[in-house]
């Protein structure tokens, strides 16, 4: 066979095409591991800036909160207003503005040290620990406000002969301009925050490798591993010239692609099954050839005799042919049964699908056909029910099938589900036959109108080969992503989702914007960004590919943000992943009604929380009313609330003040002690709360109109 040289041209061609397929599939594969390498590496370092970049925002945001609250407290009007008139503060005072400083300290982060006042002109400087004698009056340093930096307190103020720890031992230091209710400056505010909490939170966040450094006005704040390799910049949105960077190493993306030759060793063994399925369609395309030489060259016997063998062959040939053909036309009744559907799905018995494992069969048919889906959407629920709707659909395709199958063409179908049902369009010529298609569309649609359902079709491309009668069927469905971009109602065909772009919109600080919409409740601002991500890509103008990967990636950091959202309260979020065919606008139709649910649970979990604290509030007072200690400072320090909030929440709940309210419960426990005759007026007012028998006595009487020991008196005669 090998002598032959027909055989030869006929083998060495598919050998110089699988060669061909070989290296430009090694190609591709070197150029998409390339380009999955540079674009793994891109978004591993901007996830890395972005997390460096929160470590550092998180600070900037507590210092900027601890700044304005306590420019807004009342407890510290009083520093403002002695020092612009020149008054000496009482014990009292100095203890309540100390208290306020170390309650702000309290509520910021773990990774705070201390927050400092340095009042303009003045030799005291105030803390959470007290008050801080300088040895100098404190001069504003003339630095524009607010700024950062890593110094010493001493060094950053210029304060000269202290001893003090905190002011000689390196912090990140945030200083503003302190000012009671945004009036004129009288002093700085610097916040201390720990640098070492501040190198293992970086060094938790950066991946192996990576290198951060943090820069102020061109001056370096902080830095964190070597500054070597290439460098990303982020400026940040809470401090203008305050900038992040990260260092990726080079060799990062080195071993990104994990299965790059396992792909190649699957190219070569492709090749080598190809190569022999090369010789096996080579010899038995050129069987037939060899048998009429054969026949031709025998010579032995009469002329009549080869010319009844050569049309004997013939004859055998076109048999043959005819016989894979009626197997073609067999595909009818697998199609009703399901047996079809199964063959596709791969889970149908092997010895029921040898029809369509033979050998023969799968090589030397070739008949052009194509697959294509019909796609049922209602507005709202199907007006028919499941039975009667499935037996009208059947009723509609049996129509179809009759109406539009001709001696050229041959339409089967079956039921992939209730809401999709696939035709195979055989042609008998290699033929697109688009028309079709649209005249069969039109058929559905005009049949389903008046159940008020937008009928889609999505068409494959044409074949010649029922061994790719799966991959058909897949091509029929990703012809209807076209309903992402362009809606429902018309037909798509495969060949028109090629040539579009791959590369989404998506912003880099969306998670964090959208935090702060949740988390403010501002239902507006996150509309806005929605539809700048809904219509920035819908300009776009991408293939499917691209909207679903777009798809994923919103979903991917929504989830993510809610996880967030869900440490800091004890509500659950959670939106589950939008699935099935629909518009991009559907798409974010729904993420958008999602996040307003999420909203309305926040809103309701708030509630929930202030009326539980306003419970634990009232329980611990009608449980404590006789401990001396009681007191609204007390209050204010175990639940972490003001001393305005106290005030109100006894006169909306007990309908007086709190000192009234704490009062009479405590007068109103002493007539009922006084009632026992082995108990003074002394042990009974301790055991009330009261450790002094003058405040007693003057409550007792206000409250039951005589003094405790004529109420004693009474009682016992």
């Amino acid at each position: 066979m090998f002598q032959s040289k027909l055989f030869l041209r006929l083998f060495f061609t598919y050998i110089l095409v699988i060669a061909s397929y070989m290296i430009l599939c090694i190609s591709f594969l070197f150029y998409e591991n390339n380009q999955i390498n540079e674009i793994q590496e891109k978004r591993i370092s901007e996830i890395q800036l972005d997390a460096v970049g929160n470590t550092m925002e998180q600070r900037i945001a507590t210092a900027q909160n601890i700044v304005q609250n306590l420019s807004y407290s009342t407890t510290m009007k009083q520093l403002y207003i002695s020092e612009r008139t020149g008054e000496q503060l009482d014990s009292y005072a100095l203890f309540s503005i100390q208290s306020e400083m170390k309650s702000a300290l309290i509520t910021g982060n773990r990774s705070i040290y201390q927050i400092v006042l340095f009042v303009d002109g003045s030799n005291k400087a105030y803390s959470g620990g007290g008050v801080i004698a300088l040895t100098d009056s404190y001069v504003p340093l003339g630095e524009s406000l607010p700024y950062v930096l890593v110094d010493t307190v001493g060094n950053a103020f210029q304060i000269d002969g202290t001893k003090r720890y905190s002011f000689n031992t390196e912090y990140l230091l945030y200083c503003d301009a302190y000012s009671y209710q945004n009036g004129s400056d009288i002093g700085t505010m610097c916040i201390m925050f720990d640098l070492k909490r501040l190198g293992n939170d970086l060094k938790d966040v950066l991946e192996e490798g990576y290198s951060a450094r943090i820069r102020y006005l061109e001056e370096d704040i902080f830095c964190q591993g070597e500054m070597e390799g290439e460098v990303c910049v982020r400026e940040s949105d809470l401090m203008p010239g305050l900038f992040y960077e990260i260092y990726v190493p080079e060799n990062m993306g080195a071993e990104v692609n994990r299965y790059f030759y396992f792909t190649l060793l699957g190219i070569v063994v492709i090749s080598a099954v190809f190569l022999a399925l090369a010789y096996a369609v080579s010899r038995r395309y050129y069987m037939p050839i060899d048998h009429l030489e054969q026949m031709v060259s025998s010579g032995q016997d009469s002329c009549s005799d080869e010319m009844e063998k050569i049309i004997r062959g013939i004859q055998d040939l076109i048999g043959e042919k005819n016989e894979y053909r009626e197997k073609m036309l067999t595909i009818t009744p697998y199609a009703r049964t399901g047996m079809l559907h199964s063959m596709i799905a791969g889970n149908l018995a092997k010895e029921s699908v040898n029809i369509f494992l033979d050998e023969n069969y799968l090589d030397l048919i070739k008949p052009y056909y194509i697959v294509s889906v019909v796609n049922f959407a209602f507005d709202g629920k199907p007006c028919l029910k499941e039975e009667e709707y499935r037996r009208k659909t059947e009723e509609l395709f049996h129509t179809i099938t009759e109406m539009f199958s001709t001696d050229e063409i041959h339409i089967v179908y079956y039921f992939r589900d209730s809401y999709n049902v696939f035709l195979i369009t055989n042609f008998e010529t290699e033929q697109r036959g688009d028309d079709l298609f649209y005249q069969i569309h039109k058929y559905v649609s005009t049949a389903a109108e008046k159940d008020y359902c937008h009928v889609t079709m999505g068409v494959d491309v044409l074949r010649d080969d029922i061994g790719e009668l799966k991959e058909a069927c897949g091509g029929a469905f990703r012809a209807l992503d076209g309903i992402l971009t362009d809606g429902r109602g018309t037909v798509y065909f495969l060949e028109d989702m090629g040539g579009k772009t791959n590369h989404y919109y998506f912003p880099v600080n969306f998670r964090e914007k959208l935090k702060h919409c949740l988390l403010k409740q501002d239902m507006v601002e996150i509309h806005k960004l929605l539809f700048d991500i809904y219509k920035t890509n819908l300009d776009i103008a991408g293939s499917p590919e691209m909207y679903r990967a777009l798809v994923d990636e919103f979903h991917l950091t929504v989830i993510k943000t809610l996880r967030e959202i869900t440490e800091l309260n004890t509500v659950h979020l959670n939106i589950k992943k939008f699935e099935g065919l629909a518009t991009l606008q559907d798409i974010f139709d729904y993420y958008d009604a999602a996040l307003l649910s999420v909203m309305d649970a926040l809103r309701d979990q708030g509630r929930q929380d202030d009326t539980r604290l306003e419970e634990d509030i009232a329980e611990y007072i009608d449980s404590h009313y006789c401990d001396a200690d009681l007191s609204m400072q007390s209050l204010t320090d175990r639940f972490n609330v003001s001393n305005k909030y106290l005030s109100l929440l006894c006169k909306e709940r007990f309908g007086v003040t709190y000192l009234q309210y704490v009062q009479t419960k405590r007068i109103r426990k002493a007539a009922e002690l006084l009632r026992d005759k082995q108990l003074s007026l002394t042990e009974v007012g301790v055991m009330c709360g009261y450790t002094n028998q003058l405040t007693f006595r003057r409550n007792f009487k206000s409250v039951m109109g005589v003094n405790p020991s004529v109420y004693q008196e009474n009682q016992e005669s």
